[in-house]
């Protein structure tokens, strides 16, 4: 989800009409029905009623049956611009990556360095140790207050727990 939020701010920044923005979280239950690729297409295509640009976001792409036909799919319309997220390796493949060659451009997004979260956090590099080693490293846990929603934020991006938790 850190892209989709990153991506989603930055859309309604530059002034785009919230109902010209599709946001879909493939990985939340209420969604499942839209796992189905032609239940995808008409859901999108219905919310696509005038000729202004409309921000596909897809996030969990790999839960969508067909997901390749589908973004194919989305190619052919000419005022959707898609982005999609995925965290598995089918997702990642390399061959992937040649089917949308010259169409798309790629972006991994990486944990920060302990130097980059020691730049931004507020308080002693003692304490930055202590939170980089327990919540992780990904940027959006700088935000989170509380340990509590500092625990919780990497099961939401699908990283699978805090370090702390993975290596015990």
């Amino acid at each position: 989800m850190i892209f989709v939020e990153a991506l989603d701010v930055i859309i309604t920044k530059k002034g785009v009409k919230e109902d010209h923005i599709i946001v879909i979280a493939l990985d939340d239950r209420s969604n499942k029905e839209l796992r189905d690729p032609d239940n995808m297409l008409s859901f999108v295509k219905e919310r696509i009623v005038d000729r202004d640009t409309y921000y596909i976001i897809l996030d969990e792409v790999q839960l969508l049956a067909e997901f390749e036909d589908v973004l194919n799919s989305f190619m052919h319309i000419r005022n959707a611009d898609v982005y999609v997220t995925g965290s598995n390796s089918k997702f990642l493949s390399s061959d992937l990556v040649t089917e949308f060659r010259g169409r798309g451009d790629e972006i991994r997004i990486y944990p920060l360095s302990f130097r980059e979260y020691c730049s931004v956090y507020e308080g002693s590099a003692d304490e930055a140790w202590d939170d980089y080693f327990t919540y992780g490293g990904l940027p959006l846990i700088l935000s989170r207050e509380t340990a509590e929603e500092k625990a919780e934020y990497p099961e939401q991006t699908g990283a699978g727990g805090a370090p702390a938790e993975r290596h015990r």
